[in-house]
């Protein structure tokens, strides 16, 4: 039998990975039975892609769906991995979190999935078990004053850890509201604890401790800024812990009890890893690998990361994590880093950082990452900077590690056919056309189009950090390089010379052409056509034109909004565009 207890938004804070403000028994008992993981990376550093990853076995932007809440479609040889477990024999519950970015059929993959799933439902007890908890105390949402409140009614006051005695990393600033948010996180850790502490009874008091292998683990790490939603390892590092019982250990691992384990571990290695264990036969071109079993390839060298549109913002973004270093690539950098997403903003460390900075009182080590344009490259020593925060990109002593790290950013991103290099408009035309989001970039030719895609990103990426005066170009006839190209010169500081060349692509057949189009000459102070044209795509059928319509046009701001507010008041249908109007209008 194998049990899965997943949490939420945590990264390693448990007494076991030397946290000493901690209160977590359970978890520090179960490390103490098994293996402790010290370099377990989530694939992003937020829910649905995470799980997105986990639950196939592939990375997120080979299958087109590290947007949040996406919905793409599946290529038919790919299946959430618990459906080979069930055609093996295996009764599989998950209680009861899903929250994957794409189209699945439920019934397929869970016998059950509802509120309160078990292994004790199943109806025969001799059928082995694939049990999945997910434990939700911990999410961002509840480290909000009303969502703390709810989790820790039960906690004794005695038991609630107190704001002045929490250690603030120097990650945030160390203030009142700082230290009141890693209290409630605290907090709420240990309400999670003790839900593992009956979880793993409940195998206990039915005699099935020796029979079942436990796997712990969080989906991405803390719930806090620059740490959730972020590709760094204050967003994905994560506690994952293993507990193999005496008569699996040669099956498992030899590794004796309360050892650690420090490979890289990515979390989409986890559903290979079940199969491993359980003796199914793993699927070919998975891009997740076993790291226990009979079928345990060799250790990772690197973990890959990504981050794309989250909720209503856009952004791209691609990581590769070495032993020593982490290597970020920002491909839109004309976003600040912490852009406004209207649910993160409900943060009280987030809403700090914002008072302080609106204040001029933030430190600079903070700033930066509000800061437009911002570096296209970093690189980080995290042996010397653990937290991230001294960028070495521009270090001469460390070119041969970025070029390194770069090359292998690359080699994973061609490699993947990462297909959030399409505009997520040409995304969702693509995936009609060719069936799945995954298909888009393997037709004959893809190969060739994902490296021109990337290229153009690249250069992109790189003449707006730069900040210099750029050429007018050559534009592509393929929408997407276009679309890049367009972006460019829409952010260029020389952007009133391409006004002529904005108003010719005024006309494309292509939406997100025309966005690009109507952006850039809004840019440029034309605002005549652009709003003529906005004006027109607010109202498109099309919810993803809309969205992207409405980025653009709540980023140039007014008087861009003046002018269009009418149509913007009369945004509705999608949660999203809600958001953004709901910002554009009311900044």
């Amino acid at each position: 039998n194998i049990v899965w207890i997943s949490c939420e938004d945590i990264s390693p804070r448990l007494g076991c990975y030397g946290d000493t403000t901690a209160t977590t028994p359970n978890l520090d008992k179960l490390a103490s039975e098994g293996v402790r993981f010290t370099h377990a990376f989530s694939c992003h550093g937020v829910c649905a892609p995470s799980r997105t990853g986990i639950i196939t076995g592939h990375y997120p932007i080979t299958l087109g769906a590290n947007h949040m809440r996406s919905k793409a479609k599946l290529p038919s040889h790919i299946r959430p991995f618990p459906q080979y477990l069930r055609e093996a024999g295996y009764y599989c519950s998950n209680d009861n979190k899903t929250d994957y970015n794409f189209q699945w059929d439920q019934n397929a993959t869970w016998d059950d999935t509802e509120k309160k799933a078990h292994w004790k439902k199943r109806t025969n007890n001799d059928q082995p078990f694939f049990s999945v908890f997910n434990l939700t105390m911990t999410h961002e949402s509840k480290i909000w004053p009303r969502g703390w409140k709810e989790v820790v009614k039960g906690l004794p006051k005695s038991e609630r850890h107190r704001p002045e005695a929490m250690i603030v990393p120097p990650l945030f600033p160390d203030t009142t509201p700082v230290h009141e948010d890693l209290a409630r996180l605290a907090d709420i850790i240990t309400v999670m604890d003790l839900r593992v502490g009956q979880i793993l009874k409940e195998l206990d008091d039915a005699g099935l401790t020796e029979n079942t292998i436990v796997i712990f683990w969080s989906d991405h790490g803390d719930g806090l800024p620059r740490c959730k939603r972020w590709p760094y390892d204050s967003g994905t590092r994560v506690p994952m812990i293993v507990r193999v019982p005496q008569k699996y250990k040669s099956l498992a691992t030899e590794a004796p009890a309360g050892s650690t384990d420090d490979r890289l571990i990515n979390l989409i290695d986890l559903g290979p890893t079940v199969l491993s264990l359980a003796g199914v036969a793993i699927p070919e071109g998975l891009a997740g690998r076993p790291f226990l079993g009979k079928s345990q390839t060799p250790d990772r060298e690197f973990i890959y990361g990504a981050r794309d549109r989250i909720d209503e913002r856009f952004d791209m973004v691609r990581s590769v994590r070495s032993r020593d270093f982490r290597y970020v690539r920002n491909l839109m950098p004309w976003h600040p880093a912490l852009q406004p997403i209207a649910y993160a903003e409900q943060n009280a460390t987030l809403r700090e950082w914002r008072r302080l900075l609106a204040e001029g009182n933030l430190e600079p080590k903070f700033t930066q990452w509000f800061e437009s344009p911002h570096a296209d490259e970093e690189l980080y020593d995290l042996n010397a900077d653990p937290w991230a925060l001294v960028n070495l990109a521009k270090d001469p002593a460390h070119a041969a590690t970025l070029k390194g790290l770069s090359d292998e950013c690359d080699r994973w991103q061609i490699e993947c056919r990462d297909a959030h290099l399409l505009p997520e408009i040409l995304l969702d035309e693509g995936e009609t056309k060719a069936g799945s989001r995954w298909d888009i970039l393997r037709v004959s030719g893809g190969l060739e189009r994902t490296k021109k895609l990337l290229a153009a990103a690249k250069s992109t990426a790189h003449s707006v950090a730069s900040n210099k005066p750029i050429a007018m170009p050559n534009l592509d006839a393929d929408p997407a390089v276009r679309w890049w190209q367009l972006m460019a010169c829409g952010r260029a500081v020389n952007v009133a010379d391409f006004a002529e060349l904005f108003k010719a692509e005024l006309t494309s057949d292509s939406p997100t052409i025309r966005i690009a189009a109507a952006s850039g000459l809004a840019r440029a102070r034309d605002l005549g056509d652009a709003s003529s044209v906005f004006g027109q795509l607010l109202s498109h059928k099309s919810k993803f034109v809309q969205h992207a319509a409405l980025l653009e046009i709540d980023e140039v701001g007014s008087p861009l909004v003046e002018l269009l507010k009418e149509q913007i008041k009369r945004v509705k249908g999608d949660e999203y565009c809600e958001r953004l109007a709901d910002h554009a209008l009311n900044r």
